[in-house]
């Protein structure tokens, strides 16, 4: 991306918006990446166009969505970190490919039938966890 750095975070928010405006909710979650990754965006950089996006009026409704999907993840973590802490409680330590195939998991239902299995097990059992 060859603008000038000053005009660099308002381009990159032009492109957030434009594509929200443009395209569904899914298409925007896929597609978002897109814009940081071609754009190489920094986090401090991320942070401060989403700083702005929410505080114009314009952009309002993105801005719901940013606080929406960052509630979402933020409930996501934690039923992951609810999940961990359950099967180490009943049954200890719990092998790494185990905690990353807890983490790597994003559809919520998912998330919860993970749960409801770590409160059930009878053992340790990686097959009927993720079944």
């Amino acid at each position: 991306m060859d603008y000038p750095p000053e005009d660099r975070i308002e381009v990159i928010r032009h492109a957030y918006v434009g594509l929200f405006r443009l395209a569904s909710a899914l298409l925007f979650d896929k597609y978002v990446e897109f814009i940081d990754v071609y754009a190489g965006v920094r986090s401090a950089e991320r942070e401060t166009i989403y700083r702005q996006i929410i505080e114009h009026k314009e952009t309002a409704m993105l801005a719901q969505y940013i606080r929406e999907k960052g509630r979402e993840e933020g409930r996501q973590e934690t039923q992951r970190e609810n999940i961990v802490e359950i099967l180490q409680i009943r049954f200890g330590t719990i092998p790494t490919d185990i905690v990353d195939r807890i983490n790597s998991i994003e559809i919520p239902n998912a998330l919860k039938n993970l749960l409801r299995m770590a409160v059930q097990l009878n053992k340790m059992d990686p097959d009927k966890l993720f079944s």
